[in-house]
């Protein structure tokens, strides 16, 4: 009798073995080696994290695994990574930490119909697995023209480069502009070497706009800024953030934080993620709730014990994570649990189909006719203060 119920017992198990269905894989390819192992290692570091606080549960009875590999900050390396993952079965790429290597992990995706979750802004034209999860320069201007429209002014103005990046930031501004309902002022473009500039900035600083974007890169940023200053305009002010010399520099307005000082950057404006004001980000605000979350999961619920670069770069893969987390619990309830291929198509597909999603680095909402999902809703505007260094 004995023997027959053990007999049982194990028959039984290995039926419910069998029955369990096969893990999801998720890969993250990030450069936690390398030139741009400072990031890469925040974002493997998040990955993980939620990888822990995921467990063994998986989703409705689906284990989820979170595959973490390191490109070493090679775009070589990062495809050859995506395609052993993509043969392996991966239902998911999230990647990458460079823009080379993005580029490259898309072709190689793309070609194998897996689903891939862009941490860098990419160019989706002509493709249809690859969805942005960075928010896109034209977003960034239009949270920006949307709060200078909360402010009264009707007319920005534009300072940028008078190379190939700012014929890019003329695009986007125009677009921006377009969507936002805003008119456009003027663009001044100024050479990469000019030492000053003011030319440029005393031809906007004569029209007055209700607002000037000045999009530059870290070296001619600040001349920009300081020669409008020195030209006598006394408006608005926003910046390209990526240029931005450092993030504790950030104080946030809608925080009412005040401001003081005569520094060359108190005053000016500039788009972040929500989770760069972990910690001061009012309680009513739509993405707090997904901050507060993010901060438990990945900081210990001490959101000081990230800077605010640092946050910004833990909170957007997070989110791709928590992100496609919702879209596999949308295929679980459907059924779709099948083979690789179905799987692919069905996560794609629930990625689409989802509402709009705040979370920690952005709010977003992927179409069909436009897979770039970081929405500008999902930005704070924020103004700088004194440095702190």
């Amino acid at each position: 009798m004995r023997r027959r119920l053990l007999l049982f017992l194990v028959t039984a198990m290995t039926t419910v073995a069998v029955a369990q269905p096969a893990p999801w894989t998720v890969g993250v390819i990030v450069s936690r080696t390398g030139p741009a192992a400072a990031s890469g290692t925040l974002q493997a570091h998040a990955a993980e994290r939620f990888a822990d606080t995921l467990g063994r549960s998986g989703v409705f009875g689906t284990p989820i695994r979170i595959d973490v590999r390191d490109d070493a900050g090679d775009p070589a390396r990062a495809a050859s990574l995506a395609t052993e993952l993509a043969n392996a079965g991966a239902a998911v790429v999230v990647c990458c930490t460079t823009a080379a290597a993005t580029a490259r992990v898309g072709a190689v995706l793309e070609s194998a119909g897996v689903p891939f979750v862009a941490l860098t802004d990419l160019d989706l034209t002509h493709t249809t697995w690859t969805f942005g999860l960075a928010p896109s320069d034209r977003t960034r201007v239009t949270a920006i023209a949307v709060d200078a429209a909360g402010e009264g002014k009707v007319s920005l103005a534009l300072m940028t480069l008078a190379t190939p990046f700012g014929d890019a930031a003329v695009d986007a501004f125009e677009r921006a502009l377009a969507d936002a309902g805003r008119t456009i002022a003027g663009e001044a473009r100024y050479p990469a070497d000019a030492p000053v500039l003011t030319p440029e900035a005393l031809w906007i600083a004569t029209r007055q706009p209700g607002a000037v974007v000045v999009w530059g890169l870290p070296l001619d940023l600040p001349r920009a800024i300081d020669a409008l200053r020195r030209r006598g305009y006394e408006g608005l002010v926003y910046a390209r953030p990526d240029a931005l010399p450092v993030a504790q520099m950030v104080r946030a307005r809608i925080a009412g934080a005040p401001l003081h000082g005569d520094d060359l950057w108190t005053g000016v404006r500039a788009p972040f993620a929500p989770a760069v004001l972990a910690g001061r980000l009012p309680i009513d605000h739509p993405n707090h709730a997904a901050v507060a979350a993010f901060v438990g999961r990945t900081l210990a619920g001490n959101p000081t014990a990230a800077s605010a670069a640092e946050r910004a770069v833990l909170a957007l893969i997070d989110d791709a994570l928590v992100w496609l987390l919702a879209a596999k619990e949308q295929v679980a309830a459907l059924g779709l649990d099948d083979d690789v291929a179905t799987r692919r198509q069905a996560l794609r597909d629930a990625l689409i189909g989802l509402p709009p999603l705040p979370l920690a680095a952005g709010t977003y909402d992927a179409t069909d006719g436009d897979r770039r999902a970081a929405r500008w809703q999902g930005l704070v505007v924020v103004e700088l203060g004194p440095p702190t260094f």
